[in-house]
């Protein structure tokens, strides 16, 4: 019989365990890669590769909201920050081995490609502080526009163009787009770029440049690049959930 991981969350729950490590726990049995829940499509593993973690764990968290106070669920959806600290052992045991790795393809993938883009464009703001707005980042970082970009991603995914990217789809074009740097850039291109976009989130989340710029795995090490310099595998995990 297929594990219940709700039915785990419970019992957890009613054995005193901390919300948070015991959605973990649940996250590391469950096997939807996307459903629809309350009317709402979620998608959970985006290009059968990238677990978006905070929203399985807000999906999970939500079947018991007398148990699980509202402002640590807000905070970490909003602010990506978890209420407690959980050990980066105990994080990747709690996921397993499958579901931890195909989080920091999310991590990578969403998270730092996003910040990338962002720190390109701050260098390029302050090399050319006149021409402010007129270069497209995009094409900086990947050597494609960003009208040429959706239009490839469109293609791929076989999605009409009808003028607009959805919240729920920019997840998966912007791990697109990190596919496509990991594709068609040198492996120290690639490293260059992504350590910009971590040393970006270290920034932001103002912690040292020796610290992780992860909230959910504060004790990891910031140097890990997923398909560049650390050399980790990018596998398809759909098979898996």
């Amino acid at each position: 019989m297929a594990p219940d991981p709700l039915r785990r969350f419970d019992l957890e729950l009613e054995a005193g365990s901390h919300w948070y490590l015991a959605a973990l726990r649940a996250c590391g049995e469950w096997r939807l890669a996307d459903e629809v829940h309350q009317g709402r499509r979620l998608t959970y593993l985006i290009a059968g590769e990238a677990l978006d973690l905070v929203l399985l764990i807000d999906r999970i968290a939500s079947t018991r909201r007398d148990a699980v106070p509202r402002a640590e669920r807000d905070e970490l959806r909003i602010q990506g920050r978890p209420p407690i600290y959980v050990p980066g052992d105990a994080f990747a045991d709690a996921l397993g081995a499958t579901r931890f790795n195909a989080y920091l393809n999310f991590f990578y993938g969403v998270d730092v490609e996003e910040a990338v883009v962002h720190a390109v464009e701050l260098e390029a703001s302050k090399a050319h502080p006149l021409d402010r707005g007129a270069v497209d980042v995009y094409l900086l970082v990947y050597g494609k526009t960003l009208a040429e970009l959706l239009g490839a991603y469109r293609a791929a995914r076989r999605l009409k163009d009808d003028g607009r990217v959805r919240w729920t789809d920019w997840k998966d074009f912007t791990y697109w787009c990190f596919r496509w740097r990991l594709r068609t850039q040198v492996p120290a291109r690639i490293a260059s770029d992504t350590r910009k976009g971590i040393a970006l989130l270290q920034r932001l989340r103002r912690v040292g440049s020796d610290e992780s710029p992860d909230p959910l795995r504060p004790g990891a090490a910031p140097q890990e690049i997923p398909g560049a310099a650390a050399d980790v595998p990018i596998v398809d995990l759909r098979r898996h959930f």
